[in-house]
């Protein structure tokens, strides 16, 4: 062999040789914990929900001498546990420090809610909401939150849970009583009478009601506060408009509100009032006759000019004639009457009501009630 490639021979057996020996040297001196469970091994340094771990310790190369530390143990019970094994060889030493934490008790829940109930240990209004946890052994990892915005309800379920950071997991809930729909819908009517003003109301879901009262000019006046749908506003004067304001509150404490107004009036016609102006087909409204089965309603257009008493008796022309059997009639803007198309066009209108007895083909009617005007404007 040449002495070239017997140099090239021996460089390669050498470098090859300076790498294993590098090798070795990287895995040498090593003290190694191994952690088996009931789901195997790993190298220790976490948390456990296995009902026990076995520590054990590898040493490399053996030989070396046991300074401190390195027993195998079995882990039963909860808790966090470290430890550590100590090797020392003739030209170095290793120690290597573990930790074994065992867990499999989940956390506990204490829900919480972003603010108290809005009103009377209700929520009316979306409300957050969070879980939290308490855990003494491996401490909480994380916990879930939200906001509840519906359905309504009473004692409505939300649920929620922790975990902590060994893994286990708890589930739990809390109720709230839920409600953010006012109470709908609101009908209200006001009927006038004699020195007075009854307000009726028809309102689902709503426990109390307050009725203010005011005129023109005038701050409103609270008349009226507490349960139940009826309310009637006494030693008012005739002929006065009064403005009347509705507010309805639902157990959870959401409202609703109406505006309506009434004239007093010793008259038996009581809505729409005398002279009363409008824009819309009126609700005509009048009083009550005992026995009465129906009534007879008519109304007539008046187009004369001149005097009140000339425009009475002389220029008026009849285009409606109705038999409701309720104490109301609700005029629309165009019917037909006498063969013809009516409309409820501008200008002045006169009303009569007549009660009726017994069947309407009998005839039989008594006293006229009274008679009213209305002007409808554009």
């Amino acid at each position: 062999m040449s002495r070239a490639r017997l140099a090239v021979v021996l460089t390669f057996a050498v470098t090859c040789l300076a790498s294993q020996v590098g090798t070795i040297a990287a895995h040498a001196n090593e003290v190694n914990a191994n952690c088996d469970t009931t789901s195997g091994r790993d190298s220790c340094r976490r948390w456990y929900r296995t009902p026990w771990v076995s520590l054990t310790w590898e040493v490399i190369p053996g030989g070396g001498m046991i300074a401190e530390g390195c027993q195998n143990e079995v882990f039963t019970t909860e808790g966090l546990r470290a430890r550590s094994c100590k090797v020392i060889w003739p030209t170095t030493e290793v120690k290597t420090p573990v930790w074994i934490g065992i867990d499999r008790t989940p956390p506990a829940l204490a829900p919480r809610t972003s603010r108290p109930p809005d009103y009377n240990g209700w929520f009316n209004q979306p409300v957050g909401f969070r879980f939290q946890g308490q855990d003494a052994t491996s401490g909480i990892r994380s916990c879930s939150s939200g906001t509840y915005g519906g359905p309504d309800g009473a004692g409505v379920v939300v649920r929620g849970s922790c975990q902590d950071v060994a893994g286990n997991v708890a589930v739990g809930s809390f109720r709230l009583n839920y409600d953010g729909i006012p109470p709908s819908p609101l009908h209200v009517d006001a009927t006038p009478g004699n020195r007075r003003v009854t307000l009726t109301w028809s309102a689902p879901g709503a426990v109390s009601a307050q009725v203010s009262r005011w005129r023109t000019g005038v701050a409103p006046k609270l008349v009226f506060s507490g349960g139940g749908s009826r309310y009637t506003d006494r030693r008012l004067k005739n002929r006065r408009r009064y403005h009347y304001s509705l507010l309805v509150t639902d157990r959870a404490g959401n409202r609703a509100g109406s505006n309506l107004t009434a004239v007093p009036t010793a008259s038996k016609l009581l809505n729409p009032p005398q002279g009363a102006r409008v824009r819309r087909p009126p609700l005509l409204k009048w009083k009550r006759v005992r026995r009465a089965t129906y009534y007879n309603v008519q109304l007539y257009r008046v187009t004369g000019r001149g005097s009140a008493s000339r425009v009475q008796i002389a220029r008026t022309s009849k285009v409606l004639s109705r038999w409701p059997r309720r104490t109301r009639l609700r005029l629309t803007t165009s019917w037909r009457y006498g063969g013809k198309r009516r409309h409820l066009s501008p200008g002045r209108y006169r009303w009569y009501v007549w009660p009726g007895y017994g069947r309407r083909s009998a005839n039989r009617y008594g006293r006229r009630l009274g008679k009213s005007d209305f002007i409808v404007v554009r």
